[in-house]
């Protein structure tokens, strides 16, 4: 996993981000490391999980449905093993600077309100739309995490998990990592920027069909904004904001206190 590609200066992880990086990993180096990082920190949320359930006198892989203790604690788990891995990569493999190479860079106030303006207008029209098709915007997961959670003294868990830190893992793989290593300048960075948010939303099982729709569609506006800006950091901004807003839909929907 060590095929490398130079970083043009056209490379069009533009922005505000350097202008150029030495080296890039190649395609398959990417996709490789993505799928072992991937591996490790899953097998790792499965061990977390079942010493889980054994403290509390389960079976050690036992899943309660969407469970809101259960979902914090290996989101948790998963998503800060998998930061710390994507940062370690890059640095081990080809001396870069991990914040550079993520793009964990600052970026300007035009480009965050270029987001927050296209992740409202974008999120307000699917939850048209999703009104029209389900007739409800909150889906069944959602609730049932958080008055799990809610029940289970889990809560604030739950809240983290989902709104902070689901995000910046999901985003540092995605459009951090992946990013980096697909987005060209040719051909094949169009093929790139598409394929990412196919696969994030492929790893969103815990909806329905138009739920994953939902989450590619956000995902395409998010690698976009992500192009623009050069920063990944922008990205995990925006993805916060849309997790957060769900969040208070749930909660407005079920209630903060369950009564």
């Amino acid at each position: 996993m060590t095929d490398l590609d130079s970083a043009a200066p056209s490379d069009p992880a533009r922005g505000d981000e350097p202008k150029r990086l030495p080296e890039r990993l190649g395609f398959w180096s990417t996709l490789g490391w993505s799928l072992l990082v991937f591996a490790v920190t899953q097998a790792v949320g499965i061990i977390a999980l079942a010493v889980w359930n054994v403290a509390h006198g389960a079976e050690p892989l036992a899943i309660s449905g969407y469970d809101g203790a259960q979902i914090a604690l290996t989101t948790l788990v998963i998503n800060v093993l998998q930061v710390a891995l994507l940062v370690e990569i890059p640095r081990w493999r080809i001396g870069a600077n991990p914040f550079d190479y993520l793009a964990l860079t600052r970026f300007s106030f035009g480009n965050l309100l270029i987001g927050v303006i296209a992740i409202i207008v974008v999120v307000a029209a699917l939850d048209g739309v999703s009104h029209l098709v389900r007739s409800d915007t909150v889906t069944p997961f959602e609730t049932d995490i958080f008055t799990s959670g809610r029940a289970e003294g889990w809560l604030t868990a739950v809240i983290a998990a989902v709104v902070l830190v689901g995000p910046i893992g999901e985003e540092v793989l995605f459009r951090g990592f992946l990013f980096r290593g697909w987005v060209t300048p040719d051909w094949r960075g169009v093929i790139g920027a598409i394929a990412i948010p196919v696969l994030w939303s492929a790893m969103h099982l815990q909806y329905d069909w138009f739920g994953m729709g939902q989450v590619f569609l956000i995902g395409l506006v998010l690698s976009w904004l992500r192009w623009r800006s050069g920063s990944c950091l922008l990205t995990i901004v925006l993805h916060v904001l849309v997790n957060l807003v769900g969040m208070v839909e749930v909660a407005l929907k079920v209630g903060w206190s369950g009564t």
